[in-house]
């Protein structure tokens, strides 16, 4: 996925409190308006009302990016749409329009996620004020309402076009140190502390699962033996493995030589199925005489499980798999066997 796609949640996350509170302020001052025109009941005005009501608290609520950005240019169509009545039922407020205008089309620049938004949103302010506005007050001078709207636009999509560059360029940054906090730099999973974040997340949910401790099988001694370049490789090469095993929830480098990996749900067929092949992929993915195995312990888990308890099974499984000749896995004590078809 391209990086800006990535990036559109967080930025509507931290966009969408100051939108709320700009929308807020706009319902404030409509409704102040109707209050002081005595036109609060009026069914259009009353229309209007609900419709920015709730055109804002859908707005603060959903997690859909593209409803997230048609709300936001609903909002300020539906605004400008009031305003425009308003001053259309009271001629004498037409001497507001053009600094009304200029507010909406300035104010609301930082307030869209799309540079193409604020385009949309702010030529649809001119367009629906544009006709409250002609009187013979802006009669004769319309060639400078036109400057007024094309300096507020040019203006506002300066603001918007900086504002976002820099917002993506911080969060660009803030994401490539996000992930370099939380993978392990030799083989590029993910490290002991992303991983035991992300145990503890499924820890807190309501499923429960495997957790699977491996320990590479005499490792210092092949390090000592061919060279740490050597034992490198047999670490990247087991990383792969995790990653191209399908059906895990989370997998990760815990330790030297110690990987963890985790399977969600309590099926213990497939957790079986799981580890055995995993295993047997280890087997095979170094040619000798650089070849290796790996011991596993697993632990079964439940939602709200201690973590340190989990692990402590798991470790005395995996001590118990290496006591028994290494290259295979213990679960409850035992040695797992493929279960019976």
């Amino acid at each position: 996925m391209p990086a800006h796609l990535k990036l559109r949640p967080r930025m509507r996350r931290l966009l969408s409190p100051a939108v709320t509170q700009a929308e807020w302020i706009g319902i404030i001052a409509w409704t102040g308006i109707g209050w002081m025109q005595a036109t609060l009941l009026d069914l259009y005005m009353l229309s209007v009302t609900l419709a920015l009501l709730l055109v804002c608290r859908v707005h603060s609520l959903t997690t859909n990016f593209l409803l997230w950005r048609l709300l936001g240019v609903t909002y300020i169509v539906l605004l400008s749409v009031g305003f425009a009545y308003v001053i259309h039922l009271n001629p004498q407020l037409r001497i507001y329009g053009l600094p009304l205008a200029v507010t909406l089309v300035v104010g609301s620049a930082i307030l869209f996620i799309s540079v193409q938004d604020y385009l949309v949103g702010a030529l649809s302010v001119w367009l629906i004020l544009w006709s409250p506005m002609q009187a013979e007050l802006y009669a004769a001078t319309q060639g400078y309402l036109l400057i007024f709207c094309a300096s507020s636009v040019s203006i506002g999509f300066i603001l918007s076009y900086s504002y976002l560059k820099n917002l993506r360029s911080v969060l660009l940054v803030e994401s490539e140190f996000r992930a370099l906090a939380e993978t392990d730099y030799l083989t590029s999973i993910l490290n002991r502390r992303a991983f035991m974040q992300s145990f503890e997340k499924l820890l807190d949910s309501d499923h429960g699962g495997y957790f699977i401790m491996l320990d590479i099988d005499s490792f210092k001694a092949m390090n000592d033996r061919y060279g740490h370049d050597v034992g490198d490789k047999i670490l990247r090469a087991m990383a792969l493995c995790l990653k191209n095993a399908k059906g895990s929830y989370s997998f990760g480098r815990i330790g030297g030589e110690e990987f963890g990996v985790l399977l969600q749900g309590d099926d213990p067929a497939f957790a079986c199925e799981f580890v055995l092949d995993l295993l047997q992929a280890i087997r095979c993915s170094v040619a000798a005489p650089h070849n290796y195995t790996c011991s596993a312990g697993m632990a079964r888990f439940a939602s709200g499980d201690e973590l340190s308890m989990v692990l402590k099974i798991a470790d005395k499984n995996l001590y118990g798999a290496k006591r028994n000749g290494k290259d295979c896995v213990h679960l409850d004590g035992a040695p797992l066997r493929p279960v019976a078809a």
